[in-house]
């Protein structure tokens, strides 16, 4: 028996994906594949909830991971941050439901029957503005402490990212060249967000610069691709 004919090369992920939309046995392997994935994207929103919407979280997680294999296109980019964007979006709209539920937010009750500009339109007008804006904030607000909790997953401190920033301009755009190259990268990605761990060497091999330059710009790197894989709106804004 011809040897080559025994061995089956392992599939990629994209491959493996594309299989699961068929499968029901290959979307449940995958799913408790990336348990340890989906529990991290919890906990960046739940460390302040009560145990139960901690699960509700969990399951909702799960249930958008199963419909990113099945809406999966490989045409259109590779499955890993696909998945992740999916499953991100849900659980920030989970979260923002919770806290509406809450009562943290108000709506505002405009009326637009009327087509002159009157004094009350145009302080309707005003109180949208201020509302959009406090909206703003709010979320803004939101944003930094899901990721100071999601950014102690790596023990990574806001003290620790301060120092750790670029200061001049040479460098930043050094740092911003390593971030570009690893988030292209789709199975450094991988190995970070599945396994919690920074792949100097491979990043090395990538991007030509020396290891010990990348370990110093591990802090930073880290909380950038935090920032900008966490559907994070406004911060990503403020990082690029």
């Amino acid at each position: 028996m011809n040897e080559e004919e025994t061995i089956e090369q392992p599939k990629s992920l994209d491959e493996r994906a594309k299989l699961a939309k068929q499968s029901e046995a290959e979307v449940k392997k995958l799913i408790e594949e990336f348990m340890p994935f989906l529990h991290g994207r919890v906990a960046r929103y739940s460390a302040r909830l009560e145990e139960h919407l901690q699960e509700d979280l969990l399951s909702s997680a799960m249930m958008a991971f199963y419909e990113a294999v099945k809406s999966y296109d490989a045409e259109k980019g590779h499955f890993f941050p696909f998945a992740n964007r999916v499953v991100s979006a849900r659980l920030i709209d989970q979260i923002r439901k919770i806290r509406r539920h809450e009562g943290k937010t108000v709506p505002l009750n405009i009326d637009d029957e009327e087509p002159q500009f009157s004094q009350t339109s145009a302080i309707n007008v005003l109180s949208m503005r201020n509302y959009d804006a406090e909206r703003r904030r709010e979320q803004l607000m939101d944003e930094i402490e899901q990721f100071k909790a999601e950014a102690a997953l790596w023990g990574i401190t806001m003290d620790a990212l301060v120092r750790g920033s670029p200061k001049h301009r040479e460098l930043r755009h050094t740092y911003r060249e390593i971030l570009t190259a690893v988030s292209k990268n789709p199975e450094i990605m991988q190995t970070i967000h599945l396994k919690r761990y920074f792949p100097v060497k491979a990043i090395s091999q990538i991007t030509g610069l020396p290891q010990k330059k990348l370990e110093r710009a591990r802090t930073y790197i880290l909380a950038s691709l935090v920032i900008k894989t966490g559907d994070y709106v406004l911060l990503t804004e403020y990082i690029e």
